[in-house]
């Protein structure tokens, strides 16, 4: 697996980039997150946290290391994806994105999903991908479905979120199953 992650990825209608941390930047994904703060809500625990645009300072200054993008759609930030958790030892990343609202039923989230697959598995050294979704979450469910992942289980009251333990399944991709297009 790599270390170091590119500040650009191209894809053939999209883009992942990474923001640099000025209050411009600052300002556009507060504002995503705040027009989409109800829709997040209920599977984002960190959603309530982000209350002015200087909260995502850390974030944007963190991203030059990290293995997350924003995705750049139509020379418009639309949403953010990349591996939240990565194992070097193992060559496998989990898979974290979510996409503004008025950005969705376009499939700009499975093209970014798809990017971002291509590169780890062509380029980058993963040999897995995984992904954990929550069962009443039928928008990520239909990205990873039309991606074919394959479910290997539940994982039962794993997380606490909004008061709730919730239940998250668990989806996967091998390099040996990956077909490039």
């Amino acid at each position: 697996m790599i270390k170091v992650y590119p500040s650009e990825v191209i894809g053939k209608d999209i883009k992942l980039v990474k923001l640099a941390p000025t209050i411009e930047n600052l300002r556009v994904v507060f504002d995503i997150i705040v027009a989409n703060r109800e829709e997040f809500r209920p599977w984002l625990e960190w959603t309530d946290s982000v209350q002015k645009p200087e909260d995502e300072l850390p974030l944007l200054e963190g991203d030059k290391d990290s293995a997350e993008w924003f995705i750049k759609w139509n020379n418009t930030i639309v949403g953010r994806i990349g591996f939240v958790k990565l194992s070097e030892k193992n060559n496998l990343g989990e898979v974290g994105y979510y996409l503004d609202k008025n950005a969705g039923g376009r499939g700009i989230m499975t093209a970014a999903f798809e990017l971002l697959e291509k590169n780890a598995f062509e380029n980058w050294g993963f040999n897995r991908i995984e992904v954990k979704i929550d069962p009443d979450n039928k928008k990520s469910l239909g990205v990873v479905k039309r991606l074919n992942y394959t479910q290997e289980g539940v994982l039962r009251q794993d997380h606490f979120i909004n008061g709730v333990y919730r239940d998250t399944l668990l989806f996967s991709k091998l390099k040996s199953e990956y077909k490039s297009k």
